[in-house]
């Protein structure tokens, strides 16, 4: 085949990827992972359709986020959206069914999201989103299980210095009621926190005044509570002491104190190390949709900051089903694009374009049926194997394999053919021999047992 020159005319759209084989290896490895460690804590796989009608969307992801879909008309006239996140899907397709599921129902979902949204390095606007939710039960230990599930699914990804920032939207609205902030300006309050790793405490302060319009001494009283700094030398349950004079005063600030001493005992009777989880009273996830404990899954190394978002919301499911009543749930979002970047830029996990263990080569026409016949017996034997498609020179065969990190090459030429052998090399060291096919089996087999 001649060489194509690349002239770059044909993209895909901006914010849309092409995944070649060292991708789709690190994405499967990473989704496996999310996978084998959910279904070994009892959550069930979901799929739900790509396209929703727009009206079951609407008003439930905020206004922002509505600027972000991708909304049209489908052939027969009707309001559609792709996928915005997998989550309101999922508490669509629980309402509709919530006479045949059992709860507390536990389930997973991966599937790609689609979002019109401005692209940078791991923001994506087709990406995959991983969620995982318990539905159908207001007991903490689904939240705190869920923490426990993180951690341990982002030590099997690899990585060595993360931490887990958790809190409560109970806290805060604990301290708006303590400060006598108007419930109209609450959740404002929220979105403004939660940019403070964004635009700094300068930044925060000024929004809370001129955007959210609060007092001078309320942001000052505000930044005294959220202030880590102030409780870098306490522990978990100190802080929680702390605080229980001011917001543990109200009853929904009691109520978000002692959730936390909850999440606090059971990580702590499931032996997961105090380095990896802290209180962090800063953290308020901006989502309208949070109603209790909310955290966050925080990767130290290189500055990465969160790789997850998290936390309950009892309030969306019974929207769907047009009534008041309380669905409980909880859950978290891992997005597997922003995962693998972090992954490939730390050097967690190596992979290249090798799916093949052995290349068969075609010597000439006249020993093709050889090469073929010994390509069928190594896959007939689980050794994966990528035939030649046809006679060419041996040295352009053998750079094709090094090219391809295909780390063994099989020869059947004159000598091979008319002593019923083979000629195998081993691209790593160099060195070949020349053995049976049954002895090349029992040679490649032992390399190729994954």
């Amino acid at each position: 085949m001649n060489k194509i020159k690349n002239k770059n005319t044909v993209k895909p759209l901006r914010g849309f990827n092409d995944w070649f084989s060292a991708d789709v290896k690190l994405r499967q490895f990473v989704t496996d992972t999310f996978k084998q460690v959910f279904e070994k804590y009892g959550y069930e796989p979901l799929e739900t359709p790509a396209l929703e009608y727009t009206k079951n969307i609407l008003n439930l992801s905020g206004s922002e986020a509505e600027k972000q879909f991708y909304r049209f008309k489908d052939p027969g006239g009707r309001d559609v959206m792709l996928k915005y996140e997998v989550m309101i899907g999922m508490c669509r397709a629980v309402a509709s069914n919530i006479t045949k599921l059992s709860f507390p129902y536990k389930r997973y979902q991966i599937q790609p999201v689609w979002r019109a949204e401005n692209t940078q390095k791991g923001r994506y606007r087709q990406f995959t989103q991983c969620d995982a939710d318990t539905i159908g039960t207001s007991s903490i230990i689904a939240d705190a299980e869920f923490i426990q599930m993180g951690i341990e699914i982002i030590k099997k990804l690899g990585f060595k210095k993360f931490v887990t920032r958790i809190s409560n939207r109970k806290i805060l609205s604990g301290l708006q009621q303590y400060l006598n902030i108007p419930p109209s300006k609450f959740y404002g309050m929220c979105m403004s926190i939660d940019k403070l790793s964004k635009i700094g405490i300068d930044g925060v302060k000024k929004e809370l005044l001129e955007k959210r319009k609060l007092k001078p001494s309320q942001i000052k009283k505000i930044f005294k509570t959220i202030d880590t700094k102030a409780y870098k030398n306490l522990t978990n349950q100190e802080i929680i002491d702390q605080l229980t004079p001011t917001i543990g005063s109200t009853e929904i600030g009691a109520q978000g104190l002692d959730e936390l001493s909850q999440i606090f005992d059971y990580l702590a009777l499931s032996k997961i190390p105090l380095s990896l989880y802290r209180f962090d009273t800063s953290l308020a996830r901006g989502l309208a949709s949070y109603t209790g404990p909310v955290w966050e899954f925080e990767v130290i190394d290189g500055n990465v900051g969160s790789i997850a978002g998290c936390g309950r919301y009892d309030n969306v499911i019974g929207k769907y089903l047009n009534q008041q009543d309380i669905i409980p749930a909880t859950g978290g979002s891992f997005g597997i694009e922003r995962i693998c970047d972090i992954i490939k830029d730390q050097n967690i996990f190596t992979t290249d374009q090798n799916i093949a263990s052995t290349l068969v080569t075609i010597f000439s026409n006249e020993f093709a049926n050889q090469s073929i016949t010994a390509a069928n017996l190594l896959r007939k034997n689980n050794i994966k194997t990528l035939l030649y498609p046809q006679a060419d020179k041996l040295n352009k065969q053998f750079k094709y394999a090094n090219k391809k990190s295909i780390p063994f090459v099989v020869v059947i030429g004159p000598d091979e053919a008319k002593n019923n052998t083979v000629t195998v090399k081993n691209m790593l060291s160099g060195q070949q021999k020349t053995v049976t096919v049954n002895q090349l089996i029992s040679l490649l087999a032992p390399e190729t047992k994954n």
